[in-house]
């Protein structure tokens, strides 16, 4: 079994089609297919149920598929690790924030990675959750920065609470409901609304949906977009109203935001590997939870205190 054939099998596994596999890996179909008979053939097992019309995990494929994250995962620390200890290199670390943490807290986390001096850090910063949890277990992203509602990270993570808050309405200057001091998510039954679409699996999304559930209507989603300046656009152009995070440093002189009833809760979670290994990954983390609070609702799986031993 080799390497290449892992990570070959993982990506058919992640989009359960060989012809957007093979586009990921830059390969033919062809030759794609023949690695995963290949491997079947050495485990002897079925990896895959493949039909005409849809390609599907065996029992077999769902254990080797998770087996296969972990080792890709741990050469990958491995790699990583040796390089920068050999090179005396500047260690790299991938971070990122949905647009909401980023207003909140990128400056302060910028501020705290600094401290360390041979610490270089990518940043991707707006990333909605569910991409940010792929990518955090896939090992893409080091430490994420997102935005939760109570719900249980995915095995295999661990979070820390940073801040706590609610999304607001953002509506129009002019808009009738801009009037209010506060809006109650009852009157947004008339309205048309504009969010994130369901397919991304967006918090902001789900928690609006929710909210609105238990005002007793189904919400009327006129419009979808994937980032939060195209979303204030289309409020801005009097397309409908969104419920966001705040703060929304992004508001133009026609948009205002105000507090909704009753309150749709969410939080700003730090979540990384729960098998991470690297130590400037474990020591910024732990800087960075030294440095904050954790949010008044604690969330589960908190996490234990970290070694940031080399």
């Amino acid at each position: 079994m080799e390497l290449r054939q892992l990570k070959a099998f993982v990506v058919v596994a992640e989009e359960l089609h060989f012809g957007r596999a093979a586009d990921r890996l830059h390969i033919a179909a062809s030759p794609l297919s023949r690695q995963i008979r290949s491997l079947e053939r050495e485990l002897k097992a079925a990896l895959f149920r493949r039909t005409t019309r849809r390609v599907a995990l065996t029992p077999a494929g769902r254990v080797l598929l998770e087996r296969s994250r972990a080792i890709l995962r741990e050469v990958d620390v491995v790699t990583r690790t040796v390089a920068e200890l050999a090179t005396e290199s500047t260690a790299r670390v991938t971070i990122a924030f949905t647009r909401c943490a980023a207003q909140t807290l990128l400056a302060r986390i910028m501020v705290t990675a600094r401290r360390f001096g041979d610490l270089e850090v990518d940043l991707h910063t707006d990333l909605l959750t569910p991409a940010q949890l792929d990518a955090i277990t896939s090992g893409a992203v080091d430490i994420g920065f997102l935005v939760r509602a109570g719900e249980p990270i995915p095995a295999g993570l661990r979070s820390h609470s940073l801040t706590a808050g609610a999304l607001r309405a953002v509506v129009p200057a002019g808009h009738p409901l801009a009037q209010r001091a506060v809006i109650d998510i009852a009157d947004l039954a008339a309205h048309d609304l504009i969010s994130f679409p369901a397919p991304t699996r967006s918090v902001v999304r789900e928690v609006t949906e929710k909210a609105c559930a238990r005002a007793g209507f189904r919400p009327r989603f006129a419009y979808e977009a994937g980032e939060t300046a195209a979303i204030l656009n289309l409020v801005a152009a009097g397309l409908g109203i969104s419920l966001l995070p705040v703060p929304v440093d992004l508001l133009g002189p026609g948009l205002v935001h105000r507090p909704v009833t009753p309150e749709a809760g969410i939080e700003i979670s730090m979540v990384w590997r729960d098998d991470e290994q690297r130590p400037p990954v474990l020591r910024l983390i732990a800087a960075i939870r030294r440095s904050t609070r954790p949010a008044p609702r604690t969330e589960s799986r908190e996490a234990a205190p970290l070694s940031t031993a080399p």
